[in-house]
């Protein structure tokens, strides 16, 4: 938000738009569309509003369709704790491997945003090219009051989404992930512990305490709606513990994070509950007892993630800002319809290729 802010009163950011106006009129926009793409980067919200500087109505809903896609704030949470999880710290090169994979996830976004651009110009918003005529302001010193106030007002804005929004929905998840108790397996595992601690084995009964708390898990709300949805997101290199995440993160991407937290440390003392990331590492499979997620399945969720439209907040700003529901129902089913075909080919294609180990 603070180069962002530089940048605009500065008067550098109607010059880049200038400049941008040429690449961007081969698919199909004008230059008006570079300033909401790029403050999408940090929030699609302020960047869906920024589009009302746009004149014509295609060119701003076309703009509109596509800045969901670029990489959000909201995202780097998810992304951090994909990377730290799976992807190696190996340098190649002058460059290291978390950093390329990072890139990677900025550069797919920009890439989709640029093929549905494209494609909505040359069928459901088809038009002429774009005139792009504005008075460039002078260059200036940032008014650093100016500056630091809408920097201000921005941070407050995501604070008050992260006590609201985020710690609501924080809550609710560990109501439905710690009810209903019990089930006959999760008191079969309780009596098994009972023996282990009467018998004297700390490290066996450390074993079932992680066994009765994913049993729990699995039998509980969350992780009912979990299992409903798994045979829908398997093909995906997800299990029901990552569904639940995709349900949770409907509500805000960066939940994602605190909804893994609680699925795993669920029901875990403090001596024994891990850092997250090496939870993910060593979660196994409940049924095979194999390792959950590989590497392959950590990307392929990212994939998911960089396109799928997983916020509510967005769909409610398309509404008010298209006046309709047709086009925010639009850009859920055709960037989540995306997102799965995207992590399909990524994670069943790394398989045949022999990286699903």
């Amino acid at each position: 938000f603070l180069f962002l802010c530089v940048l605009e009163d500065s008067g550098y950011m109607a010059r880049a738009a200038f400049i941008m106006d040429r690449i961007m009129s081969r698919v199909g926009l004008s230059g008006r569309s570079f300033i909401p793409l790029l403050s999408s980067f940090a929030c699609a919200i302020p960047g869906i509003m920024a589009t009302r500087s746009i004149d014509n109505r295609r060119d701003r809903l076309a703009t509109i369709m596509i800045a969901p896609f670029m990489s959000c704030s909201a995202r780097l949470p998810v992304y951090a704790l994909l990377i730290g999880a799976f992807v190696p710290n190996r340098w190649v090169g002058f460059l290291t491997l978390p950093g390329i994979t990072l890139f990677a996830m900025y550069f797919l976004g920009i890439a989709a945003a640029i093929v549905v651009a494209w494609a909505l110009k040359r069928t459901v918003l088809k038009g002429g090219r774009p005139l792009y005529v504005m008075e460039l302001p002078p260059y200036r010193m940032p008014s650093w009051r100016s500056v630091l106030i809408t920097v201000r007002e921005r941070c407050l804005l995501f604070l008050q989404k992260a006590g609201t929004v985020i710690l609501a929905v924080s809550i609710v998840l560990w109501f439905l992930a710690s009810y209903p108790k019990g089930g006959a397996a999760v008191h079969a595992l309780e009596s098994q512990k009972a023996a282990a601690v009467m018998a004297g084995d700390a490290a066996q009964a450390v074993v079932l305490d992680g066994r009765i708390a994913g049993a729990a898990l699995e039998h509980s709300f969350a992780g009912q709606v979990g299992r409903f949805i798994e045979p829908s997101i398997a093909p995906l290199g997800f299990d029901w513990r990552f569904g639940i995440g995709l349900i949770t993160s409907l509500a805000a991407r960066e939940v994602m994070v605190s909804t893994m937290a609680t699925v795993f440390n669920l029901g875990n003392v403090d001596s024994h509950v891990l850092p997250l990331r090496e939870s993910l590492r060593k979660a196994t499979d409940m049924r095979t007892g194999q390792r959950a997620y590989t590497p392959l399945a950590g990307i392929s969720l990212m994939v998911f993630y960089v396109l799928a439209c997983q916020c509510m907040s967005t769909l409610a700003v398309v509404r008010r800002e298209t006046n309709s529901w047709r086009w925010p129902i639009f850009m859920l089913v055709l960037m989540n319809a995306m997102a799965w075909l995207a992590s399909f080919v990524v994670f069943q294609g790394g398989k045949l290729l022999g990286y699903g180990a």
